[in-house]
């Protein structure tokens, strides 16, 4: 099915046409429920918001930054390619009719934003109608996941296919986007007006987005791959009194001047300290700290590392994991 965006010019936006099917919802009775088979927080993240600024700049719904320019939807990350390949499930996230689907692109990582992916920078995906002009798309979704066709009546609920890597994208996640009569709508804010007043959730449980924080981290006997960080590294069991002591950690959300403080403590007192200020905006990021062994053992133990992540003064996740010398 060839898909388009009537009157739309953010991107993403590739929907079909919409076609003649009694009514299925009414405004007010829109609700929308989490659209993927993750706990938020924990196993999926809020990684980007609806971008409500029409200048240069990025401003959520909450004149917060998790957005970046003309970002019309919502996207809900993985915690690594890991996840994804394990498979975790995009739902329907209302009643509706399937709107039509496509299944077609690798899941690969389009490191080129001027990559030319035409009218499918959504790459697979699923749109759902839910009457009264109301219309859900799912992007990025798992090459041969799909598991509905045009047509098939969904459930809140409904497995559509899985989260993947295809379109346009540099990490695992679902790309959500709402739409009424043909123009996008945030849903967290359905009646927006400027950022900061009150607004209109049509979320069903109470989400509130966290500005920035941690994906994953673990401890290391030495530096890590950067790429192992993005993909299926886990921490290592047990610690080696001859060997480097080194703590990494991924995260989201990073903005210039956000402070990220490492510190690694052991039985005696501190072992490690580093602060380092963000340089930039990044969506993902990756780094990690600790000592190189010289020539004197480690004492036994447990070590704890605990990472702060703060913007203007303001601690926005707080993070800590204990690894053992036995």
């Amino acid at each position: 099915m060839s898909w388009h965006a009537p009157g739309s010019t953010r991107g993403f936006r590739f929907l079909g046409l919409l076609f003649a099917l009694a009514p299925l919802a009414t405004a007010a009775e829109l609700e929308l429920s989490l659209p993927l088979d993750c706990t938020l927080g924990e196993t999926c993240f809020l990684q980007a918001l609806f971008d409500h600024d029409p200048t240069e700049a990025a401003v959520d719904y909450a004149c917060g930054t998790l957005t970046r320019d003309t970002h019309g939807g919502t996207d809900f990350a993985l915690r690594d390619m890991a996840a994804m390949r394990a498979g975790v499930d995009v739902l329907a996230a209302s009643p509706g009719v399937v709107q039509g689907t496509r299944d077609r692109h690798a899941d690969i990582m389009a490191t080129d934003p001027a990559a030319n992916f035409g009218e499918e920078k959504c790459g697979n995906g699923v749109a759902i109608r839910h009457g009264d002009g109301w219309v859900t798309q799912y992007c990025h979704m798992k090459l041969g996941s799909i598991a509905v066709e045009e047509g098939d009546v969904v459930e809140a609920g409904t497995p559509l296919g899985e989260v993947g890597l295809s379109g346009l994208t540099t990490f695992p996640h679902l790309h959500f986007s709402l739409f009424k009569d043909g123009t996008d709508v945030d849903p967290f804010a359905a009646n927006f007006t400027q950022c900061g007043d009150a607004q209109t959730s049509l979320w069903q449980a109470d989400i509130t987005p966290a500005p920035a924080g941690f994906l994953k981290m673990g401890f290391a006997r030495g530096a890590p791959d950067f790429e192992a960080m993005k993909d299926d590294l886990q921490s290592v069991e047990t610690l080696s009194q001859t060997a480097p002591i080194v703590i990494w950690v991924s995260g989201y959300g990073a903005r210039a001047g956000d402070i990220l403080d490492i510190r690694i403590t052991h039985p005696a007192g501190t072992f490690h300290e580093r602060t380092e200020v963000m340089e930039r905006r990044q969506e993902v990021w990756q780094r990690f700290s600790g000592r190189r062994y010289t020539d004197t053992p480690w004492p036994r133990g447990p070590y704890t590392a605990t990472l702060t992540y703060a913007r203007d003064g303001a601690t926005l996740a707080e993070q800590s994991l204990t690894v053992s010398i036995p």
